[in-house]
């Protein structure tokens, strides 16, 4: 039976033992694999879409399993004083329209006078600076993230919560509109993620821990931990042809052609749309629990929507449908129309769909053109090729899109060794003056080092109390004026490092991980293009051949013929022309909070390459941890997970789900770090090359080309 629900292995072999419990797939990913297997397809929907949408999906609607945030008195009061300012405004706006105050007006933020930005930063880390910001990022949890998701009321829902934020800066500066963010005018670039827009020009840089621009170091989480992104590793941005279907194409004109729950393909809807972009932006944008606490989600929701609201103009235009009753059922209760809105309590589903919210209260400024000067920004330009605004780099604005990511701290004197001197380098040191200090005593002392964490510290949900105050964030104040630093282009995805915070259960701390090995397996993609290596046959260059792919030799050709179909990939997919390729490798929770990333690196010119590499779990010194084991490369492709068949040798594998429990029971397999883990996979002999350990690895992942979806087998079972 494939994915055996709680089948104990042991392995009996030489070597590192484990005990490892295999879970079955749960009701709730099945129901949710199963959901957005019917309306999409393995051609047109990258499956790391709805993978990743079914895992976050998971994680909201059993949430009260795990550590998760709380609000505090003081919290919920603030909020409530917010909602009762917005219900006068409405009603105010209703009843004496001809003495209310005019609609603010959202515009595109790179549109912005400069003066008018630094307003915004200003209010949104006033907000930060005394708790109200986390207060109002913390509805974006719980029932609320199955209530404004999955359905109609993803429009209604996000519409009020935008409200309630913009309501939240009007009251520390009552000039300000919130922004919004078109992020197809950086996806029309030759490489997104050089964009000006994730630079300390705008919202600080977008590869690992923020570090410059208006929300540098901001603690993003109760834990402290700072605000971090990863932008342009998997995902994409919003396409315009896919914007175009909103905004122009006369026969989509119905609520229910947008939105998920009615039948539509998921590339086909708004949210659907919506949910790369979070994926692209990476890191806390890309956890559904902390998504809000980067500022960017308001700004890119803001354009949702501003395109939400363009929509509704076409249908009046059309004449297809009265916007503010096109409220399309589905079978879902929490969508019904008449339910009141999580965290919203006055409001209900429908009732978001009114049209006093953009003819009363707010408007939208239209995106940047070519026709009006791509709204006069110093950030954007007017690409004659395509006709389009067009975001500019980093470097052509003088923002940092990158720093250095790790800052020096007091490590005792001790100094990583280098084994390299570059003798241009007129100040290099002497490899003696380092070789002094290459004890690691003191690295060992700060990873052994028991942290100070009260069990208040460790439990603590009350984002009022919690200590921001040695965290005070201020914008840092931009002179428009100066010559721009010389800035070195973003550093390409396939060369970054994999930033993580090591947060579990609200503390971060890396010592709570321990590691398991993981193998990948890879399959070449034979539509992939030839790598450039001509061929030589009897003295003649044979140009266009590909001495690497499968095809061309007859013992290979009938073994990789069966992929007749294409996988659908993100638009952004890029291949490098070395072979090069990450396949990532992610471990999310189920029983704990927390999540990890890293990646194998492979050579994706072989027919089939192989690596291993270590992915971290909760240590089982804090308990047993269930955690959901995923592979997935740039591109959107999902590998599949195969199970160690117990007593087979040499090693067989089948199926399962990738979710596995560990703990510490005897034999052990896992090691307690880094280090111990990479030592258990390799016997290291003095004098000889490193072998591998006899044990085989429990989890392998099979990347492979494959037309049907990676979870399927585990569906029926």
């Amino acid at each position: 039976m494939q994915c055996l629900s709680l089948f104990i292995i042991f392995l009996v072999t030489i070597g590192t033992h484990a005990v490892v419990w295999e879970s079955e797939l749960p009701g709730l990913f099945k129901e949710c694999y199963n959901f957005y297997s019917r309306i999409a397809g393995s051609h047109n929907t990258p499956a790391y879409a709805i993978q990743s949408r079914c895992i976050n999906s998971y994680l909201w609607k059993t949430s009260f399993v795990r550590y998760h945030n709380t609000f505090s008195t003081e919290g919920l009061n603030y909020i409530k004083s917010l909602q009762r300012e917005m219900e006068v405004k409405k009603r105010h706006s209703r009843y004496k329209r001809q003495t209310a105050e005019p609609p603010v007006v959202r515009r595109e933020i790179r549109t912005l006078s400069d003066a008018e930005r630094e307003a915004f930063f200003n209010a949104v880390n006033t907000l930060k600076n005394d708790g109200s910001y986390d207060n109002l990022a913390n509805m974006h949890t719980g029932i609320a993230l199955q209530s404004g998701h999955e359905g109609p009321a993803f429009l209604s829902w996000h519409r009020e919560y935008l409200l309630l934020l913009e309501t939240a800066l009007r009251r520390v500066d009552p000039s300000i509109a919130l922004p919004y963010w078109d992020s197809t005018m950086d996806f029309d670039m030759e490489n997104p993620i050089e964009t000006s827009f994730f630079s300390s020009a705008l919202v600080g840089n977008g590869d690992g821990i923020v570090v410059n621009g208006p929300f540098a170091d901001w603690p993003a989480r109760p834990d402290g931990q700072r605000l971090a992104r990863n932008i342009g590793v998997v995902g994409s941005l919003l396409t315009p042809d896919g914007l175009n279907m909103f905004l122009n194409d006369p026969t989509i004109n119905r609520t229910s052609q947008i939105v998920v729950g009615t039948g539509i393909e998921l590339p086909n809807t708004l949210e659907g749309q919506h949910n790369n972009v979070h994926n692209w932006v990476g890191r806390d944008m890309s956890g559904q629990e902390t998504a809000a606490h980067d500022p960017v989600f308001f700004l890119f929701h803001a354009h949702v929507d501003y395109v939400w609201e363009r929509f509704r103009e076409k249908q009046i235009a059309l004449g297809s449908a009265n916007p503010e009753t096109d409220y399309p059922m589905i079978n879902t209760t929490l969508h019904l129309p008449d339910r009141s809105m999580d965290g919203f309590p006055n409001v209900t589903n429908i009732g978001g769909f009114s049209n006093r919210y953009t003819r009363d209260i707010y408007t939208y400024a239209n995106a940047p053109e070519c026709a009006d000067g791509c709204g006069g920004s110093r950030f954007l330009r007017c690409s004659n090729s395509i006709n389009r605004c067009v975001a500019l780099t980093a470097a052509e604005v003088g923002g940092a899109s990158e720093t250095n990511q790790n800052p020096p701290i007091d490590m005792g004197g001790f100094e990583f060794p280098t084994t390299f001197n570059d003798p241009r380098t007129r100040f290099a040191r002497s490899t003696k003056r380092i070789r002094k200090k290459r004890d690691n005593y003191h690295i060992q002392r700060l990873l052994t080092q028991k942290p100070n964490l009260s069990r208040k510290h460790m439990f603590h949900t009350n984002l009022h109390e919690y200590s921001f105050e040695n965290k005070v964030t201020r914008v840092r104040k931009t002179k428009y004026g100066s010559q721009p630093p010389q800035i070195k282009p973003s550093t390409r995805v396939l060369e970054r490092g994999q930033q993580n915070l090591f947060s579990m259960d609200g503390v971060a701390d890396i010592t709570r991980w321990a590691y398991i090995p993981v193998r990948i397996i890879n399959e070449r993609d034979i539509f992939s293009p030839a790598f450039k290596s001509p061929l030589v046959l009897h003295g003649q260059f044979i140009p266009g051949a590909d001495p690497y792919n499968p095809l061309v030799y007859n013992a290979l050709r009938p073994l990789f013929q069966f992929n007749k179909q294409k996988m659908a990939t993100f638009p952004t997919c890029s291949r490098v022309d070395s072979g090069v390729k990450k396949v990532y490798i992610r471990s999310d929770g189920l029983t704990y909070a927390g999540n990890f990333v890293d990646y194998a690196v492979i050579d994706e010119r072989q027919p089939i390459s192989e690596t291993v590499t270590y992915v971290a779990v909760k240590h089982p010194k804090f308990g047993p941890g269930k955690a959901m084991i995923t592979a997935y490369d740039s591109s959107g492709r999902v590998c599949e997970p195969k199970c160690l068949i117990p007593g087979t040798f040499p090693p067989s594998y089948r199926s399962c789900s990738g979710i596995i429990t560990i703990s510490n029971l005897l034999p052990k397999m896992y090691g307690d770090d880094y280090g111990e883990a990479v030592k258990n996979q390799w016997n290291f002999v003095s004098g000889n090359c490193p072998s591998q350990q006899s044990s085989p690895v429990f989890l392998t992942f099979y990347c492979s080309p494959s037309v049907q979806w990676p979870w399927k087998k585990c569906l029926n079972s």
